[in-house]
């Protein structure tokens, strides 16, 4: 039973790895569109981040703080592109 743990983490995190590209597609869509900087390239570190602690759960060590740490970049940066999409002022 402990797979199935194991397994839906793997997957979950193989999906926030697929958001966090989409942000970094979306952040360079901007870029080349409307000029501004978006730091989309900053994108692809939680989707490394991602990856490395879903490998880190398939052979069974512990990424819970890799993941975590992935997430809190994420967040970060999502809310930055979304203060540069949407004009606010700092």
């Amino acid at each position: 039973m402990a797979y199935i743990g194991n397994i839906t983490e793997v997957y979950s995190l193989f999906i926030a790895s697929i958001i966090s590209l989409s942000l970094f597609a979306i952040g360079r869509f901007y870029q080349l569109n409307f000029e501004k900087e978006t730091h989309c390239r900053w994108f692809l570190v939680p989707a490394i981040l991602f990856m490395i602690s879903a490998a880190l759960h398939a052979l069974d060590y512990d990424g819970v703080a890799i993941g975590c740490a992935g997430a809190i970049i994420l967040l970060i940066f999502t809310v930055m592109l979304y203060n540069i999409m949407m004009g606010v002022e700092k």
